[in-house]
């Protein structure tokens, strides 16, 4: 099962660097999950780094279709205040808490999967799984 961080899962709907890894894992392992917060935080991000209308509306359309076979994660009350520990004790911004938060409630054989350093530090001090892509 594969747990994605909002920056990570936009690779997938764009062309980066990782971006054929991240594909790669996720046809490799067709167990997705996250925070509720990548229904929302994708898209925004992707009309931020596709500029084109014609594109952002392909990217839209893969990025929903997807998100239908994500088991999303509940950002409730208790996920808020998991999140403000994790935050504070890593020094994270606000929402890789809320994702990291949302990841230590999903069994222990998921592999969480960021680019973002701190959040991956953060994650593997919190005893997760992380998967980055090859060097």
């Amino acid at each position: 099962m594969l747990c994605f961080d909002s920056s990570a899962l936009v690779k997938c709907y764009q062309e980066e660097e990782h971006s054929p890894w991240v594909r790669e894992i996720m046809a490799s392992d067709p167990d997705w999950c996250g925070s509720a917060l990548l229904a929302a935080e994708g898209p925004i991000a992707l009309s931020r780094s596709v500029p084109e209308a014609d594109d952002l509306q392909v990217a839209d359309a893969r990025i929903s279709r997807d998100l239908g076979f994500f088991f999303l994660v509940a950002v409730d009350a208790d996920c808020l205040v998991r999140a403000v520990d994790i935050g504070r004790d890593f020094g994270l911004r606000t929402l890789d808490a809320i994702h990291l938060a949302a990841a230590r409630i999903l069994p222990s054989e998921c592999s969480f999967v960021t680019f973002d350093d701190r959040q991956r530090e953060a994650a593997e001090s919190l005893g997760l799984k992380v998967l980055t892509p090859p060097v």
